[in-house]
């Protein structure tokens, strides 16, 4: 497997639980120490409770088709006809603003031969430039940059940073006193991101950061070709283990060069044998989901799917996007992905005129369906430089106009461009043209966006399926229990034990090591760190409780 590839499989499909330590511990937890009092620059779990988080004030602008509730995001079946301007002209200075954030897609023409760009500048009022970084390459890059002191002005990173705390204590604007409480209601677009992905911001009790929320569509779940099951009479969904399994074989065939899955799907088939999510919580006190005791079952499992080639031969060594790609050809039947990928499913049918959804997995035993792991409430976190302190309130509205929410003109824009030239109409739906395809991907959502709207342009009957599954599954999701505390040791080696444990895991699934090495893998990282982890995240859950 090249080093490529690995990280892809980490960082992009993320279905493991050492990957979901990474998520789920190393990136919610951000908001308390194991160390109470101690004044260091991860602070106290009571100084990070104390801080008073932006108020949230959700725009009342546009109107969705469907209101989510209970976890469940808005759905909009078509875009906003005659979409609002929500702002009152360019929040901008005039002067250059440099930006850094990561990118899954190709670079677009700079600035000088891109109108959308230039477009985008008219509308910030200054000249934006943005440096784009593949994910796969991204933290080393941030590393580089952050040991260079050659951070721009705003500047994203992803929660699992090593250290973080400290980097940004360092290198970040505290930004408490321009978005604590009411005062964030001067930046109404940042007032609209839910409380939950504040929470992700806080480190030594003070706010380093703007969230780019998701809510609960970062949750994994199970993608499958609907059309191609019913073509062969598969219809039913399956209701234990035994009837996954049975329709994952029936999925396959027999046919040459085809497989029912593009990969293991190691986080549906743990959900089904009743794993918890990263952590379990069980009468105030902590378990790793590493020490489940079906974890050897659920391993179990999937290396039974590789052994019987019902898993694509070269699944350990693509990126999610060839997985994507086996999935619209037919290669394959079934994916795992996030909830934020159906609207790229929902693409696929044109003009191949085929049919994805989810489905839930069952209770390994049967009985009825497992309840799914809910993701990080936010993708990422966009900071200000210390270097940049002086200009944070003129920043700060720069971000805002690039977090107005779906529905408004602003929106339509960062995401659509220029009507008749990055897109057409189709109803009230954009729909981006080739020169769109190749102008606009900025990646400007990784620096400031609104909460997660459901929406596929054209495909309504998509849309409203999407939403109809979340709401089937995420109100009774498993939530990670240490979500908002901090460990010190996950923040400096968690990624490193955790990483162990997965290629254990992949090599267990490939068949080149027994399922049995587990127990004493998982002994190793509970002596290594695992424990101290497990310790730090508990005292700061007994300091929130009141303990």
């Amino acid at each position: 497997m090249t080093k490529s590839s690995y990280i892809s499989r980490r960082q992009l499909l993320r279905t493991g639980i050492a990957a979901g330590a990474a998520t789920t511990v190393g990136l919610p937890a951000l908001a308390g120490c194991s160390n109470e009092g101690r004044g260091s620059a991860e602070g106290s779990q009571a100084e990070n409770d104390a801080v008073r988080l932006p108020a949230y004030l959700p725009y009342a602008g546009v109107k969705p088709d469907l209101v989510g509730a209970n976890g469940v995001s808005d759905a909009f079946l078509a875009y906003p006809a005659d979409p609002v301007q929500a702002t009152d002209g360019p929040p901008g200075d005039g002067k250059p603003v440099a930006a850094l954030t990561m990118s899954g897609s190709p670079p677009p023409p700079a600035v000088g031969r891109n109108a959308f760009w230039q477009g985008l500048n008219e509308r910030l009022g200054l000249p934006l430039s943005v440096q784009l970084v593949p994910r796969a390459d991204f933290t080393d890059r941030f590393q580089t940059a952050v040991a260079g002191d050659q951070l721009p002005d705003l500047f994203s990173f992803t929660m699992d940073l090593p250290s973080l705390p400290a980097m940004l204590a360092k290198m970040a604007v505290d930004l408490t006193p321009l978005l604590s409480g009411d005062a964030v209601a001067k930046y109404p677009f940042l007032a609209n991101v839910p409380t939950d992905s504040w929470r992700q911001t806080v480190y030594g009790g003070k706010i380093f950061g703007v969230p780019i929320p998701r809510g609960a569509a970062l949750s994994s779940i199970l993608y499958g070709r609907k059309d191609l099951l019913a073509a062969r009479g598969l219809d039913a969904a399956p209701d234990s283990w035994e009837s996954f399994h049975a329709l994952l074989r029936e999925a396959t065939g027999g046919k040459v060069n085809t497989w029912a899955l593009a990969a293991v799907p190691l986080a549906a088939i743990r959900q089904m044998f009743g794993i918890p999510n990263t952590w379990a919580e069980d009468g105030g006190r902590l378990t790793s989901a590493y020490e489940a005791e079906r974890q050897q079952e659920a391993l179990q499992a999937g290396r039974k799917l590789v052994a019987e080639k019902l898993v694509h031969l070269d699944a350990f060594a693509v990126d999610q996007n060839q997985r994507k790609t086996w999935i619209a050809n037919g290669t394959t039947t079934f994916v795992e992905d996030t909830f934020s990928a159906w609207h790229g499913f929902a693409q696929l049918a044109e003009p191949n005129r085929i049919e994805v959804t989810a489905y839930p997995p069952p209770l390994a035993e049967g009985g009825g369906a497992a309840k799914i792991w809910l993701g990080s409430p936010s993708h990422n976190i966009t900071a200000i430089s210390i270097k940049s302190e002086a200009r944070a309130e003129a920043l700060l509205a720069v971000l805002n106009h690039l977090a107005a929410p779906f529905g408004t003109a602003e929106h339509l824009y960062k995401s659509f461009g220029e009507p008749g030239v990055h897109h057409e109409l189709k109803g009230t739906d954009p729909v981006l043209t080739e020169r769109g395809k190749i102008e606009t991907p900025l990646s400007l959502g990784y620096l400031a966006e609104g909460p997660w709207p459901l929406y596929a342009p054209g495909k309504a009957e998509a849309v409203q399926l999407e939403y109809d599954v979340m709401k089937s599954m995420v109100p009774d999701g498993l939530r990670n229990p240490a979500h908002g505390l901090f460990s010190q040791t996950q923040s400096r080696k968690g990624a490193q034990l955790g990483g162990v444990l997965e290629d254990l895991e992949s090599d267990i699934l490939q068949g080149r090591k027994p399922v049995s090495e587990w127990a004493g893998a998982v002994a190793t990282w509970k002596k290594n760190g695992g424990d101290t982890i497990r310790d730090e995240l508990q005292q700061a859950l007994d300091v929130r409780n009141g303990g």
